[in-house]
């Protein structure tokens, strides 16, 4: 099974991650389903957009590069009222 480096990084953190998966595009859904529970846990925190770089290597070879983006927007028009 081959090994593959997951690489996540954003402005606040940087994460690496070496594990087996059975091909490149298992560990790329890996990957980008982190990095995208990270974005989500960002926007929860109140800021409004947010990214995270993923990479993918196997030894030294860089395979794919991507970026997940999420931002959330105010459409303006409700009044928001207390419970």
């Amino acid at each position: 099974m081959p090994r593959f480096r997951i690489h996540l990084i954003n402005s606040e953190f940087e994460s690496f991650d070496e594990s087996d998966y059975p091909s490149l595009d298992a560990a790329r859904q890996m990957a980008i389903k982190t990095a995208t529970r990270i974005a989500a846990d960002t926007i929860v925190e109140g800021i409004t957009t947010t990214a995270v770089a993923v990479e993918i290597h196997e030894g030294e070879e860089m395979l794919t590069r991507q970026v997940v983006t999420i931002s959330v927007s105010d459409l303006g028009g409700v009044e928001a009222t207390a419970d």
